[in-house]
């Protein structure tokens, strides 16, 4: 699968009464070809958290288009691209983002829930919490864990469905080295068996998992 952006942008309106607004990504072209692992790299404020959550459908451009393998995934209905993202994207947002109500085992496995009848893939589950050191875990409730097992906790959530493309907001964030490195075996596994990766990360070792290394600086996208 090819993700594709082609002169995106995104604009915000600033408050009071000025009526200006902030350029937050000005206008870029980015690929991210099946197999590929890619990072990208900027201070807080850069850019790049909202270059990505343009990437996963959730934030509407200002201008340009996404698309995935030539199609344009803002041209689709709200239901279709929430499908979307659900069946062929994986998604490891910044922060923690999990179901209280639910156990550990029941959040991972709620992207097949949410729109799969079938026999959810509870081995497949049980098998990625213990890649990331959590089996032991998996029947307590998330207010169990710390911040640093919420993220792994969220890495396994979006690895559950094989997603073609995965998108990971700072995915090693309040992480020790020792699962710094897991994790990024485990984005980097997924790129060798052909997913599209994009990660956005302050982490320095990062860099010798990923094929391609990209800065954000003032909303502009180049080189490092």
């Amino acid at each position: 699968m090819k993700l594709e952006a082609k002169g995106v942008k995104k604009d915000f309106a600033r408050g009071g009464n000025s009526g200006s607004v902030l350029e937050a990504v000005k206008p870029l072209d980015f690929s991210l070809e099946s197999g590929e692992l890619v990072e990208i790299t900027g201070r807080s404020g850069s850019g790049k958290s909202t270059l990505l959550s343009m990437m996963a459908g959730m934030l509407v451009p200002t201008g340009g288009s996404i698309c995935i393998d030539d199609t344009d995934i803002y041209s689709m209905k709200e239901e279709e691209r929430s499908r979307l993202r659900n069946d062929r994207i994986g998604l490891i947002p910044q922060g923690h983002t999990a179901l209280r109500s639910l156990t550990v085992l029941e959040n991972v496995m709620l992207p097949f829930v949410l729109y799969h009848r079938e026999t959810p893939p509870e081995d497949r589950a049980k098998e990625l919490l213990q890649k990331v050191g959590l089996f032991d875990m998996k029947d307590e409730r998330p207010n169990a864990l710390s911040g640093g097992e919420l993220r792994r906790m969220a890495v396994a959530r979006a690895l559950l469905m094989k997603p073609e493309v995965l998108l990971a907001d700072e995915p090693t964030a309040g992480l020790d080295d020792e699962n710094v490195e897991l994790v990024m075996e485990l984005l980097r596994s997924a790129a060798d068996e052909g997913a599209s990766v994009l990660l956005v990360t302050h982490e320095n070792e990062a860099r010798k998992y990923a094929d391609r290394v990209l800065a954000m600086d003032g909303g502009r996208l180049c080189s490092n």
